[in-house]
C-alpha cells in the first residue's frame, strides 16, 4: 500500500517498507552474482504447493505525462507501483521514479 505523506515531518511509518526493500535488494544482488539460496534457507521457507503465476492489482497513478524519459509528452500513462503520495507537497514516488504532481483529475471534495 502506498504511504500518504501529509507534510514535511519525518515518516517513521516507512521503516517496515524500507527494511523489506533492503532485504529484497540484498537477495537480488546475491542471485545476480550466482549466490542462490541454499538448503538451510529453503528448509526454513514456507512451502507453496499447487502454485501458479497470477496477477494482482497494485496502487498506481494514471495521468497525462510530460518530461518522462521514455514516454512522449501529453500521453496518458499508468505509473509503476505507487509507494508515496504527497499531494500537498506536490509529488509522488513510484517504484521507478518521482513524479511532480500537477492538477488532479478530480478535486478532493469531488471524490466520495
Amino acid at each position: 500500500m502506498a504511504s500518504l505523506i501529509k507534510d514535511r515531518s519525518p515518516s517513521p511509518q516507512l521503516d517496515v517498507e524500507i527494511n523489506l526493500l533492503r532485504e529484497l535488494l540484498r537477495d537480488l544482488e546475491r542471485v545476480r552474482v550466482g549466490q542462490h539460496p541454499g538448503r538451510r534457507v529453503l528448509d526454513d521457507a514456507p512451502v507453496l504447493e499447487n502454485w501458479e503465476t497470477t496477477v494482482r492489482t497494485e496502487p498506481c497513478l494514471t495521468g497525462i505525462v510530460h518530461g518522462h524519459p521514455r514516454i512522449r509528452d501529453r500521453r496518458t500513462t499508468i505509473t509503476s507501483q505507487l509507494w508515496l503520495l504527497a499531494p500537498t507537497l506536490g509529488y509522488a514516488r513510484t517504484l521507478s521514479r518521482f513524479y511532480a504532481l500537477g492538477e488532479p483529475a478530480f478535486a478532493p471534495e469531488d471524490r466520495h
